[in-house]
């Protein structure tokens, strides 16, 4: 039986590939490789967040922030924050007058109110206020964890020697420091916040209306030895929530690579966790830093998630020194120096803006190269 259009000719020389057939592939597979490549070097000219849950999906908007000055010491550019103590000067709270501060009268007929009671009549006339506008105010409460044995391994090895080549093990001479646990040291200074909660508890100090932590080990060990204990008022319960993006400065250093869901829930079983919170950690590379804008890009993150879907004013956040830096950065804060179990009260006010916040250019890994052998 002879077919309409011959089979024999129009053929590949020695291979039997009909030459329309040929090129057809030979189509697809340029337009494949077009797009792969494409798609490659758009990934690699920005630097998203690989890996996690991006709580802005389906958001049109994000938000600018203004700190509210005139409230705590740490935001004045007279304080210097290498002589700071938090603990010595409740929290940093200015005590002054207020606006309407009349209004309402005292604890009872007579009575002063204190100045924590003032401020948060104040905060929460402020954020009302905002509300209308389509705005939002809140108080950040954001605590460094306490000293950590990864905090004591750079000591011991000095800062050089820890980011070339230290920082990429688990540990050594006794210490492991990845994922690493509070010290005896660190355990005490979490604990000496939760003194100065306990004094200033009766002071009329607003307590945290939702608590916020890193998943790292050593954020939630300081947030559970910092609220653990207290005399809190109903509905004000310690209730840690564990949030990705709080965590500190992604890749290389062991220190920062987070445990594995499960073991975070069997260690600490009273944690909840956001929606999303993948079971291995999907961020943590180990031949790669995250540069200081992508931690920016990632706390901003964080903090337009907070405000977009928190109600409440008084926040915790327990966090690293890196993130709350880029906290500082974000929020337009000054900079300050944070030492380990430190906390910095910042009064945040946050502003609308439509559209999707602008992804930063990706940039060389902010660590030295390794070294091979430690150094002498």
């Amino acid at each position: 039986m002879l077919l309409p259009f011959s089979t024999c000719k129009s053929r590949i020389s020695g291979v039997g590939i009909p030459v329309p057939l040929f090129f057809l592939v030979s189509l697809i597979l340029v337009l494949f490789y077009y797009f792969a490549m494409s798609t490659s070097d758009q990934s690699s000219s920005v630097m998203p967040v690989a890996g996690a849950v991006d709580e802005s999906e389906g958001r049109d908007f994000y938000f600018q922030y203004t700190v509210l000055k005139g409230y705590f010491l740490q935001s004045e550019e007279s304080t210097d924050d290498t002589k700071f103590d938090f603990r010595k000067q409740n929290f940093g709270l200015i005590d002054r007058e207020y606006h309407g501060d009349g209004e309402g009268g005292g604890q009872g007929k007579g009575e002063e109110q204190q100045p924590w009671q003032r401020f948060e009549k104040q905060a929460r006339r402020l954020a009302g206020a905002a509300k209308e506008k389509g705005e939002s105010v809140k108080v950040l409460f954001l605590g460094r964890h306490g000293q950590g044995y990864h905090n004591v391994a750079e000591t011991k090895y000095g800062t050089k020697a820890w980011d070339c080549y230290w920082s990429a093990l688990n540990g050594a001479d006794g210490i492991t420091w990845a994922d690493a646990n509070l010290t005896a040291a660190g355990q005490q200074q979490a604990r000496d916040v939760n003194t100065l909660w306990a004094e200033q508890l009766p002071l009329g100090i607003p307590p945290p209306e939702t608590y916020y932590t890193s998943p790292l080990t050593r954020t939630i060990e300081t947030a559970d030895l910092s609220f653990r204990g207290l005399h809190l008022p109903n509905g004000r319960e310690y209730k840690p929530l564990v949030k990705e993006l709080l965590r500190e400065a992604l890749g290389v250093h062991t220190c920062d690579r987070r445990s594995t869901k499960s073991h975070i829930e069997n260690t600490f079983p009273h944690v909840a966790f956001e929606a999303g919170f993948s079971g291995p950690d999907t961020l943590w590379e180990p031949d790669y830093r995250e540069p200081r804008s992508a931690r920016a890009y990632r706390l901003a993150r964080l903090l337009d998630d907070v405000f977009a879907t928190d109600d409440n004013v008084f926040l915790s956040l327990t966090s690293h020194s890196g993130a709350i830096g880029s906290i500082l950065e974000v929020t337009g804060h000054r900079s300050f120096a944070l030492e380990t179990g430190g906390v910095i009260p910042v009064f945040v006010r946050a502003e609308r803006v439509q559209g999707k916040r602008a992804v930063p250019p990706k940039e060389p890994s902010d660590a030295p190269p390794l070294c091979k052998e430690p150094p002498v």
